[in-house]
């Protein structure tokens, strides 16, 4: 698979993923088990920076920028994810949402550090 290629499918998971937070953050909150409106707002801003990652990664052709800009906004996500469980009734909802994430976090580390290696190496 090409860098491109996999620019622009990185890129569509980010806008799908962002839509979600942008289109459903009360139902996210429900699932996690908040759910009383405290975090709708970070969802939200949590969905616009993944949608802008997903611009950022369709409109180069070198995805080795994007995919780090993803990582870091992976580490931010957990941070978010941590304070999400610390007040969630839910646990097994809060898992749910952690184990549909990680492939995708593990994913962006993995690609990242590939197309940075074959741009320091050829």
């Amino acid at each position: 698979m090409s860098e491109a290629t996999k620019g622009r499918a990185f890129g569509l998971a980010s806008i799908a993923v962002g839509a979600t937070e942008l289109a459903a953050p009360r139902q996210l909150e429900k699932a996690m088990g908040i759910g009383n409106g405290e975090i709708t707002g970070i969802l939200r801003v949590l969905g616009v920076r993944e949608i802008m990652h997903g611009f950022d990664l369709l409109m180069h052709d070198d995805p080795t920028p994007g995919l780090w800009g993803r990582v870091a906004g992976d580490l931010l996500d957990g941070v978010f994810l941590a304070t999400a469980l610390a007040k969630s009734r839910r646990p097994a909802g809060w898992a749910a949402i952690a184990t549909a994430v990680t492939p995708l976090v593990l994913a962006d580390m993995v690609c990242a550090l590939a197309s940075t290696k074959r741009k320091v190496v050829g």
